[in-house]
């Protein structure tokens, strides 16, 4: 088949035309993205600069109240505290605002530090600063409840902040702390239901309600196997608490 002369001549003007074509289309191409990236970086350039120091950072302890103890337990909330300077920038970095920044934060998950005498240990917050502090948890019984007058606790940022916080132990607490250990840890297998239930009754004589019925429902979950010692025990609580 032989091509004509025409045919011959039209190719090269096909291909300076799709070269011009390809050419103009890279081009718009290039131009819309540069209109596209022109905003932002714009907006970029325009966009105020702030800047945060750091300018002090503190614990605070709230031991709640009364300031002297009469129950064994105490919640104890702790927060830390940061102050920030603030300083805000325009794009060409003059100085539009300054100001300071408080923040409050709870001392979650970290760790507190109680001394009472020569007795020492910690005790974590939870999530919301808060901490459970029970002087008849196992934790404290190497105190000496007799001689007990003060348990301070201590939470610290680093070495140049620390903040510590003492709550005070009322007399009446001390002496009931000493009877009320033997009460709830003494082993309960040498004794009998009569004098579980005598247990049970005396702690809550001492108005400490909750470790009595924190010993009653032991008991009664420790029994549960046996159904004729459970009833026993009921029927000798009812006893017990008869005026």
């Amino acid at each position: 088949m032989h091509t004509s002369v025409f045919q011959r001549q039209a190719s090269p003007q096909v291909g300076i035309r799709k070269t011009v074509n390809l050419c103009l289309l890279s081009a718009l191409t290039g131009l819309l993205l540069i209109g596209c990236a022109t905003p932002n970086e714009k907006a970029d350039q325009n966009r105020d600069r702030v800047e945060r120091a750091l300018v002090s950072h503190s614990v605070h302890i709230d031991i709640g109240e009364p300031a002297v103890m009469s129950l064994p337990q105490r919640n104890v909330r702790v927060t830390e505290q940061l102050l920030y300077h603030v300083r805000l920038f325009d794009a060409q970095g003059n100085q539009l605002d300054e100001r300071d920044e408080y923040q409050n934060l709870p001392w979650s998950e970290k760790t507190v530090t109680v001394v009472a005498g020569n007795f020492q240990t910690t005790l974590q917050t939870d999530q919301d600063g808060l901490l459970q502090l029970n002087l008849l948890n196992d934790g404290f019984l190497d105190l000496d409840y007799q001689n007990l007058r003060v348990i301070q606790l201590s939470a610290q940022v680093d070495q140049s902040s620390r903040r510590e916080e003492n709550i005070l132990i009322g007399r009446d607490l001390r002496s009931k702390l000493h009877e009320a250990v033997a009460l709830i840890y003494d082993n309960l297998e040498e004794d009998d239901v009569e004098q579980w239930a005598y247990r049970v009754q005396r702690l809550a004589e001492l108005e400490l309600e909750v470790e009595s019925n924190q010993l009653e429902n032991m008991l009664i979950l420790l029994t549960t196997g046996d159904p004729v010692l459970q009833g026993e025990f009921i029927q000798a609580l009812d006893v017990n608490k008869r005026p």
